[in-house]
């Protein structure tokens, strides 16, 4: 079974929503006998985003000096342990010239290990409007039904944009949408451009275990696990834990998944270490 994780968030600063700190999740890991854990807090950045959360950014400066310090933290707390300690960062992404411009100067000035592709937000096309995914009340009261469809359209194509970018390490929660917005079959469409384009571009994706303790479903869903698995699509399990109790959770369960599809194709740690 895996035993590492890259995909976890603390509660730094005050700025991010994890429940525990960098400290007590690099015990809780070495604890558990994992061979590493990755620090992955979100980062949402983007010069139209509304401060309705402490971790949305519309200032590049605010939140390029907020990173420098979760990189030093996660670092000066690793250096206290044995276990193989990595900082990483969860990004929303957005596929604006604009928001792309910000992000590639981002990465001059901060020194991730890793980043993971994400997608939480529904947008209209010129970005001047997007909504959290856990902040549906931000959308207007007089919305039309075929409004609210071109947003969630515009997310759906986020995430293959997102795959094509070639910025991330691993894609996040492929279809994590459906936890806040009821799923639909006409939803089965974009799944399938998401496996396409997964296969097409080579795109490592997770298998997000966090979704067995919301809708008792992994992410991505059953069947799109079982096409990537059979197009020897490269995974990664990912617990997103957001506090201790959650690191490995659900770990065995996605196993199995992995195992009924005879996955055989998974993403290493020997990537962190060249």
């Amino acid at each position: 079974m895996q035993n590492f994780t890259l995909h976890c968030h603390t509660n730094s600063f005050g700025v991010f929503d994890g429940r525990s700190s960098v400290a007590e999740m690099i015990t809780k890991a070495e604890e558990l006998g994992f061979e590493a854990i990755g620090i992955s807090n979100h980062l949402i950045w983007h010069p139209n985003m509304r401060p309705f959360s402490p971790m949305f950014f519309s200032d590049w400066n605010k939140i390029v000096d907020v990173f420098k310090r979760v990189i030093d933290e996660v670092k000066s707390e690793g250096e206290k342990h044995k276990i193989d300690v990595y900082v990483g960062a969860e990004v929303d992404f957005f596929p604006s010239k604009e928001w792309r411009n910000g992000f590639e100067k981002m990465l001059k000035e901060l020194k991730f290990d890793y980043l993971i592709g994400s997608n939480h937000f529904l947008r209209n096309q010129d970005e001047t409007f997007m909504c959290n995914l856990y902040h549906l009340d931000w959308l207007p009261e007089n919305i039309t039904e075929e409004e609210f469809n071109e947003l969630v359209k515009n997310h759906w194509q986020n995430i293959i944009e997102n795959i094509k970018s070639g910025y991330f390490n691993f894609l996040a929660h492929p279809d994590y949408c459906v936890i806040k917005i009821p799923d639909k079959k006409e939803y089965d469409e974009y799944r399938w451009q998401i496996v396409e384009a997964l296969s097409k571009y080579h795109q490592t994706y997770e298998i997000n275990t966090s979704g067995y303790n919301r809708i008792n479903m992994q992410h991505p869903c059953d069947w799109m696990v079982e096409e990537l698995c059979k197009r020897g699509v490269q995974t990664i399990l990912s617990d997103d834990a957001h506090n201790v109790d959650m690191l490995g959770q659900h770990f065995e369960r996605a196993e199995n998944l992995l195992k009924k599809y005879h996955n055989q194709h998974r993403l290493t740690l020997d990537f962190l270490k060249k």
